[in-house]
């Protein structure tokens, strides 16, 4: 975790300490390294005159508080699908009853929409994007499915979709797939071949229906027409492909990259609603939008005026502007434009 040096007056309850701190004078040690803060400690260590705290950035389990057994399972199924997708690399077939193994497990595994979101968050290792991503798609497809009420076999059929959605990238050059910075003209059009290349791969696997398979060929397609690779429009995208486009996005903008930041969830809300609208499908998106921003509740965040404020409470209206406490007061960013987000903490 990333580690950020705050004011003691800008440190709240529920942050944790990235090293020990000491009384200056004597070296007593106050509060341990990776304690979480309390109120008191808080007291303590302005009485003892303490000017500055080291945190950790981004500590996400202090949110939601995930069990090992869900990080344990989380990891152990991003472990199983980096050997099948390299075999896919080396030139072999599809593994599809591996990866329809690994579907099961996840179904019985992950029931818990918090703890689903939970891994999605705290998962961001940018060596292991290509394996996490797959993971996460796949879980995010299945949370959309959920808020959808869509029924059971889709649902499943989300689920397999988003761990195989990828799979087209084994086929790209890995100088381009793991290229250190942004893409040339040519090798964008490469890589735009990938879900193609994926349902190539699948094409000839009866096991898979013919929905999950178009699912995967279009999930770069774009309603208005001006996705990718064959610039359909509308209605004519089907209904697991509108679910991936979603999913796909939101991970790739909240992951770091080799050469890319991770960004904000509420920034990447924000792009999703405006961005790209008329692009994905409203409904879907709007669905998943209202649902995914109540999970950020309770995050603590820093605000561009220096401040570290909690998030209470979401507004309906506009998701990606919550309400914010900071010490005793409340913030409500829907109407302090000037105000905004700037990173989790």
């Amino acid at each position: 975790m990333q580690k950020l040096v705050l004011p003691l007056s800008k440190c709240l309850p529920g942050m944790i300490t990235s090293e020990a701190i000491r009384n200056k004078v004597t070296g007593t040690i106050l509060v341990g390294e990776r304690q979480v803060l309390t109120a008191e400690h808080i007291e303590l260590l302005a009485d003892w005159r303490v000017i500055e705290v080291g945190i950790f950035v981004n500590s996400w389990d202090t949110v939601w508080q995930l069990p090992q057994e869900t990080l344990a399972s989380y990891e152990v199924h991003t472990d199983e699908v980096a050997p099948l997708l390299e075999q896919i690399a080396l030139g072999h077939d599809v593994d599809v009853e591996s990866f329809k193994e690994i579907k099961d497990n996840i179904l019985d595994e992950f029931k818990d929409n918090f703890k689903i979101v939970g891994c999605i968050n705290l998962f961001k290792v940018a060596d292991k994007y290509t394996y996490t991503h797959s993971i996460n798609v796949a879980l995010l497809s299945m949370l959309i499915g959920k808020w959808m009420k869509f029924s059971p076999t889709m649902i499943e059929s989300l689920l397999l979709a988003g761990l195989l959605h990828d799979i087209g990238k084994m086929k790209i050059d890995p100088k381009i797939l793991h290229k250190p910075g942004p893409l040339t003209p040519t090798e964008f059009e490469e890589m735009k071949k990938h879900p193609q290349y994926s349902y190539d791969l699948l094409k000839y696997h009866t096991e898979i229906s013919l929905d999950v398979k178009v699912g995967i060929l279009m999930h770069h397609e774009r309603m208005d027409g001006s996705g990718y690779p064959y610039s359909v429009f509308g209605d004519n995208i089907n209904d697991i492909a509108k679910v991936l486009a979603i999913a796909d996005t939101y991970d790739a903008m909240i992951s770091e990259r080799p050469y890319k930041k991770k960004q904000s969830p509420f920034d990447v809300m924000q792009l999703m609603q405006e961005g790209v609208y008329g692009k994905m499908d409203t409904k879907t998106l709007l669905c998943f939008l209202n649902n995914v921003a109540n999970y950020y509740i309770d995050v603590y965040v820093l605000l561009n005026t220096g401040e570290i404020g909690q998030v209470v409470a979401i507004n309906p209206t506009c998701v990606y502007r919550p309400i914010i406490k900071v010490d005793n007061r409340y913030i409500d960013l829907l109407t302090e434009r000037s105000i905004k987000i700037v990173e989790l903490t």
